[in-house]
């Protein structure tokens, strides 16, 4: 894919644009490890359907609702490695698998779908102690708080600050020319409005927010560089910011000292 969009796409820009544009909303789906395989089995496992979708919702435990919100092509069962900390302090965590995610069906989706699920989760769990989002699940979570989602307090793991980031990584990924990404964005624009970057921005929706926030964020992120967890936490009102060392993008969620990190968070509010 990416020899014929860098080869073929400044000769074509009309044709792989509009391919560029349809790879923009398909999600990618990852086999799930052993111990996300065990926390399927045991968790309270429901269905939702929200605009048609038949969304798959996961829960572990009793008490006060935390949320997890996950990242472009992850999934609901990733909120694992948080869930038997938070369950033995006495919480309930809630997560699920947006549309084209995990279980849930589909092969595309967007931000403005992820956006509706938290909300309808919102309506029916909420209002939630606290929501975990991860990565792109930060974006999510800053524009549905501006729709009326409800949370006490917030952890972003990893999260970006703009739409344009995740749009130059989008281009790095698949070496997109130019002209085809003018394309491809002319085509997001005119269909979701002038002023999608504005709407979705995580650093104007979070400067509205006044709940408690710790954003974490590795120098070694490869995916979203560290600056820009830093820059959400920078514009967000009273924000905790906590630089890891060495995790990534990913094992970020698994780090022991992370889960412990996001805990004593939750617990002391």
């Amino acid at each position: 894919m990416q020899f014929a969009f860098s080869k073929l796409g400044p000769i074509f820009p009309g044709y792989f644009g509009k391919r560029a544009y349809e790879f923009w909303f398909t999600t990618h789906r990852f086999s799930r490890p052993a111990i996300e395989n065990t926390a399927a089995d045991k968790a309270d496992r429901s269905v939702i359907n929200i605009n048609g979708v038949d969304v798959v919702v996961w829960a572990w435990g009793q008490g006060q609702p935390i949320l997890f919100i996950h990242g472009w092509s992850g999934r609901g069962t990733q909120a694992v490695h948080f869930m038997q900390s938070l369950i033995s302090s006495g919480y309930r965590v809630i997560s699920y698998d947006g549309p084209a995610h995990g279980e849930t069906s589909g092969k595309q989706t967007s931000m403005l779908e992820m956006a509706d699920v938290v909300l309808a989760l919102n309506k029916k769990y909420g209002p939630f102690h606290s929501t975990i989002t991860h990565s792109f699940g930060g974006m999510v979570l800053a524009y549905a708080s501006t729709l009326g989602f409800s949370t006490k307090s917030a952890v972003c793991i990893c999260p970006p600050a703009t739409i344009e980031s995740i749009i130059g990584n989008f281009q790095r990924s698949l070496m997109l020319p130019a002209n085809v990404l003018t394309v491809m964005t002319n085509r997001l624009y005119a269909n979701y409005g002038d002023d999608f970057e504005k709407r979705v921005s995580t650093l104007t929706n979070v400067r509205t927010l006044s709940i408690p926030a710790l954003i974490i964020h590795d120098e070694k992120d490869k995916d979203i560089p560290w600056q820009e967890g830093k820059a959400v936490a920078d514009a967000w009102p009273g924000a905790e910011f906590k630089l890891t060392h060495g995790l990534g993008h990913r094992r970020i969620l698994r780090d022991p000292a992370t889960v412990t990190a996001v805990t004593d968070f939750i617990r002391k509010l």
